[in-house]
């Protein structure tokens, strides 16, 4: 937990000086990969979240939000559902000449805390039993497209990995550890912000595209 606080802590730091900040906001298809027999079954559901990030024009640092829209459920004598909520950091980076403004390779990998409850209900029985928070990974690459000055969609793959312990309920045990990876399609809209003497390059360049497009007319 205090790793995660540090890292987001130190990502805000590049802010006194950073040629960009960034936002997004996006929604997620996911598809699930648990390793456990009982839940080897794939089934998909909904999430949505946000980031922020600051950096270079390049390279950004920032906080992550993610939460379920739907639940991954699981038929087994009843449905056996997972309600989930991540807070975490990340590292992204654009491989194209001006990030903020043109098309380019997205590769972005971070860290964070699931909040996870595991919701079994039997019809006449419902019983609910929460994780204590852990550490789940993830890592993926896309694309980002510009739509208009500012705004960019993006578009990309996620693959997320957490490895849950044992789930106790009053000295019981009532799930196996297993792995709760998952796979994720994401779609959103972002706001690429410029500064400093990058932002002076970016203007440079929309002039000069402006000048060509009404030469060309």
């Amino acid at each position: 937990m205090k790793t995660l606080f540090t890292l987001i802590l130190c990502s805000a730091m590049p802010a006194l000086q950073a040629q960009q900040l960034y936002f997004e906001g996006f929604g997620s298809l996911n598809r699930t990969a648990y390793s456990t027999e009982a839940y080897a079954k794939t089934t998909g559901y909904l999430a949505y979240g946000g980031r922020v990030a600051v950096g270079a024009d390049h390279f950004q640092v920032g906080g992550e939000y993610r939460s379920n829209l739907t639940h991954p459920e699981f038929e087994s004598g009843g449905t056996t559902s997972f309600e989930e909520t991540y807070y975490g950091g990340f590292f992204r980076a654009k491989i194209s000449r001006y990030p903020a403004m043109r098309f380019g390779l997205v590769l972005r990998a971070g860290a964070g805390i699931l909040n996870t409850t595991a919701v079994y209900d039997g019809g006449i029985t419902k019983i609910e039993a929460e994780y204590d928070p852990i550490v789940g990974y993830n890592a993926g690459a896309g694309f980002s497209i510009p739509l208009a000055k500012i705004v960019m969609l993006e578009l990309g793959y996620t693959y997320n990995y957490v490895q849950r312990p044992e789930l106790n309920l009053a000295g019981l045990t009532i799930l196996s550890e297993h792995t709760a990876a998952y796979h994720a399609i994401q779609a959103g809209l972002s706001l690429n912000f410029v500064f400093g003497k990058r932002a002076k390059e970016y203007e440079h360049v929309r002039e000069n595209q402006k000048w060509r497009n009404g030469w060309k007319g």
